[in-house]
């Protein structure tokens, strides 16, 4: 997706969508075929809601409202989910799912209630939110929010079984930044976490923001990178190098206007350091450059006590 929303968009547009709950509300009916290309998502009337049956598995229904050229989608659990659901209390599976989505951007929690003497009012909505320019199709919302939850759902199981890496994250940059280190960077507690992936990034696919231990702002770079680094594979190295310089030399442009410079860069790997790869780097950067530049790879990331 390549417009990020916040989570005070998701937060704005579930009030309005509330709103609208006592005004207009459709049903859709049928089965989707998340391959076809059929319902426009400028066919939704503003300011109504849509309802229809969920895809399969723990939630039940979607919800879409439409407001201009956004669109937000609500998948919901209602009632009585007492008991297990696979092989853990359901309790714990959703408590455990609504910490994934608060630490991912993509997605945010709209609705949380769990209590234990009333199962008829207990709720759990996860939201989404799209720009109908980049999604053009209702069947690509759907199937969006039907991959994403899959991959949710498979992070939940992973994390209650005490491990939260997933392979896909060795082959896929943007799961791997996404899904696990977008969490990660907030985890370990820095104050900002900026994704800039693609961005016209100049060498970083993260500004981070924190503060030095005399209290003054600190800025870290991310260079993010799916799989193992080598230090034979030549263009790979060429190309960590020549994003080190340029995140050192060239500053990032916050929201506000500022320039920024960072003081410190991450290569964050999903895989493995191999062949003397940071020793090939260290040979090709400017020495206050490589001391400043920490690697992490698969082993640091996946071991690390905040995401066990």
């Amino acid at each position: 997706m390549r417009n990020a929303f916040s989570k005070e968009d998701f937060k704005k547009y579930s009030q309005k969508t509330a709103q609208c709950w006592e005004k207009t509300v459709y049903n859709m009916g049928g089965d989707i075929d998340e391959n076809d290309r059929n319902e426009l998502n400028t066919d939704f009337e503003e300011n109504a809601i849509y309802c229809d049956n969920c895809f399969d598995g723990l939630f039940e229904q979607i919800n879409i409202c439409r407001f201009g050229d956004r669109l937000f989608v609500e998948v919901q659990k209602l009632g009585d989910y007492d008991g297990f659901y696979k092989d853990w209390s359901m309790k714990k599976y959703m408590q455990t799912l609504y910490e994934i989505c608060e630490s991912v951007d993509e997605v945010w929690v709209s609705n949380y209630e769990y209590v234990e003497d009333d199962p008829t009012g207990r709720a759990f909505f996860i939201a989404f939110l799209f720009d109908i320019n980049e999604f053009q199709y209702y069947e690509e919302v759907y199937k969006y929010c039907h991959d994403f939850y899959k991959q949710l759902e498979v992070l939940v199981e992973r994390k209650l079984k005490g491990c939260y890496w997933d392979k896909k994250f060795e082959e896929d940059e943007m799961e791997f930044c996404r899904l696990f280190l977008t969490p990660f960077f907030k985890k370990i507690g820095f104050e900002q976490v900026i994704f800039n992936h693609g961005n016209k990034e100049y060498g970083k696919d993260y500004i981070l923001v924190t503060k030095d231990i005399f209290g003054r702002v600190e800025y870290y770079g991310v260079q993010a990178k799916a799989g193992n680094m080598s230090g034979t594979a030549t263009s790979n190295i060429n190309e960590i190098v020549n994003q080190i310089n340029t995140g050192f030399n060239v500053p990032y442009k916050m929201v506000s206007g500022e320039k920024v410079y960072i003081s410190k860069m991450i290569i964050a790997i999903s895989g493995n350091f191999t062949e003397n790869a940071q020793t090939i780097i260290q040979n090709f950067v400017d020495r206050y450059k490589f001391t400043n530049t920490i690697f992490l790879s698969k082993k640091e990331l996946e071991n690390h006590s905040v995401m066990i």
